[in-house]
């Protein structure tokens, strides 16, 4: 990290979107080297704060033949909040916003969603 704050792209669900969509998450980074970790400010990118202040997470492995993904999902999730019709079905309502970062080899940092990690969210965000 050449600043202390760095944009990194990630899959935002939200639910007054309809569809995701890419989005740029605010990190900052533990010092300036090129192996920093970096620290998502979600909170820029999840609604109604006022609702819900807590954002919630969770870390998913993804296992393709021999490559394996991580992602980290942060979402909010609270009976007040609208309907998300991006994670909802018939048998179970989501009610809140959802983004999903990638995480790196070592898993210690999120790092930048490239390739065809937009694709590998969406069926993670579905399963």
């Amino acid at each position: 990290c050449k600043t202390p704050e760095l944009h990194l792209r990630c899959r935002l669900y939200s639910a007054s979107g309809s569809k995701p969509c890419q989005a740029n998450m605010l990190t900052r980074c533990s010092n300036r080297s090129r192996s920093a970790q970096h620290f998502p400010v979600v909170e820029g990118l999840l609604n109604y704060a006022a609702v819900q202040p807590y954002v919630h997470n969770c870390f998913v492995t993804l296992r393709e033949g021999r490559h394996t993904y991580q992602f980290c999902i942060f979402f909010k999730r609270h009976r007040h909040l609208g309907v998300n019709p991006l994670l909802s079905s018939i048998e179970h309502i989501f009610r809140g916003d959802a983004v999903v970062m990638r995480i790196d080899v070592g898993g210690d940092s999120v790092v930048n969603m490239r390739g065809r990690d937009n694709a590998l969210a969406d069926f993670v965000m579905h399963q």
